[in-house]
């Protein structure tokens, strides 16, 4: 029994982390607490300690016992699909795309460890204000098993920008300007839909923007960000903008105009007429 535990542990470190599926029943066993998660690490600790000295002098008796952790192990990656072939990514039409576009030709590479990518994500949003949440998080992380594009940002967040604004210098900017600025936001694995979300949560915004009423852009960002609890700075609302705009959503912003109107020209004339000054051209 303790020889079947440690196979099944040593499975789990070497390829289950690496199936979101195991991830996710690993967490929900796990009660989705930090104080249960830690003590179930403490108990398997000590567990694997112990297993690993009763397996060791078992070692030194006999070799028998590799013969059911290579058997057990062959059929748990069977049955999670952790063994899939390599071809199999690499005939990806999606695959092909995103390598070629992102990497003139080189493979990028991510770890396949589902802890290794929530804590790329979570660091990442933390850094740059993303306030993803957790179930947010784990989403993106599965979303990168299934969709090689999802797997590319995931790889972008594991880099280090030295501003912020090096991370929209992308052809995904909608995406990662929609990550920026929503505080709720719907994740999908089909990269397609998710085009789909950002698109209709940016018409939402932009369709009644009451842009006669406001003098500068930014003006009309604050109030935007007022009304509708979200995040826009200059640049994202500018992405945005040109996004809706090369899908065929034509959006007027406002236009700044040194006076309002001409009534306010007339009583700057007046003032200077009042005044011992000379008014400008009468000299």
């Amino acid at each position: 029994m303790g020889t079947l535990f440690f196979i099944v542990l040593c499975w789990y470190f070497v390829k289950g982390r690496d199936n979101p599926q195991v991830h996710e029943a690993a967490k929900k066993a796990a009660g989705g607490t930090a104080k249960a998660a830690g003590g179930c690490f403490t108990l398997i600790a000590v567990m694997m300690i112990l297993t690993f000295v009763s397996v060791f002098f078992g070692f030194l008796s006999a070799f028998s016992w590799l013969i059911p952790f290579i058997f057990v192990f062959a059929v748990i990656s069977a049955i999670t699909g952790s063994g899939k072939d390599k071809k199999e990514r690499q005939a990806s039409p999606e695959y092909q795309e995103v390598k070629e576009k992102y990497n003139q030709g080189e493979e990028f590479k991510l770890t396949k460890s589902t802890d290794k990518r929530i804590k790329i994500i979570s660091r990442f949003s933390k850094k740059h204000s993303l306030r993803l949440d957790e179930d947010q998080i784990d989403l993106i992380m599965n979303a990168s098993y299934v969709s090689y594009r999802w797997e590319k940002e995931v790889y972008d967040m594991s880099k280090t920008y030295s501003v912020e604004a090096e991370w929209y210098k992308s052809d995904t900017d909608w995406l990662r300007a929609y990550l920026k600025v929503f505080p709720v936001m719907d994740i999908s694995s089909d990269f397609l839909i998710q085009k789909k979300i950002v698109k209709d949560s940016f018409v939402e915004i932009f369709r009644n923007l009451p842009t006669d009423s406001y003098y500068t852009t930014n003006d009309l960002i604050k109030w935007i960000n007022n009304k509708y609890m979200v995040n826009f700075d200059e640049m994202t609302f500018r992405i945005a903008h040109r996004f809706l705009g090369e899908h065929g959503y034509a959006f007027t912003l406002p236009t700044t105009h040194i006076l309002r109107n001409d009534s306010e020209i007339e009583k700057l004339a007046d003032a200077y007429d009042k005044m011992d000054t000379p008014r400008p051209g009468t000299m």
